[in-house]
């Protein structure tokens, strides 16, 4: 369906990690509207998630350093590549266990296709993906529907 891939760092890439979940959904709203959303990490109103952004305002960009904290992980982050209304993502440390998360948002005809991809390596995560990659993977699904969610309601106001 999508043109567009995740670029992945060599160290990240799927074949390299333990962990990697994929999501993806097409929503009647512009890529310009999803991403005013999604780089305002502090107001994402995902269930259990705090950010906490480390440098800078209120906004994720390229090099910004933020903390963020789920009931279950707490990593410290850095936005690692930044394409306005096109591309972001971030790499993530807690402990032995470094986190890639990356977005992609692809104009359609009916709006923007998004596109979001995480893997993880190192620690416990060779056996943790055994009980937590469904969870993980669920977890995202519900990210990309509160993040279209909030798009749509930001138009219709």
């Amino acid at each position: 369906m999508s043109k567009l891939e995740i670029i992945w760092p060599d160290y990240y890439h799927p074949k390299h990690s333990h962990m990697h979940v994929c999501n993806q959904i097409e929503i009647p709203e512009s890529p310009e509207k999803v991403w005013q959303h999604l780089v305002r990490a502090p107001a994402w109103r995902h269930t259990k998630t705090m950010v906490q952004i480390l440098n800078g305002d209120h906004t994720l960009c390229k090099n910004t350093m933020f903390r963020w904290k789920t009931s279950t992980v707490d990593f410290h982050c850095t936005v690692v590549e930044y394409v306005p209304n096109q591309r972001l993502a971030w790499r993530g440390k807690k402990g032995d266990v470094n986190m890639y998360h990356a977005w992609v948002l692809e104009p359609t005809n009916i709006g923007c296709n998004i596109i979001t991809e995480s893997t993880q390596r190192g620690g416990m995560t060779w056996l943790t993906k055994y009980f937590s990659q469904s969870s993980l993977k669920n977890y995202h699904r519900k990210w990309l529907e509160e993040l279209c969610m909030q798009s749509h309601e930001n138009g219709n106001k």
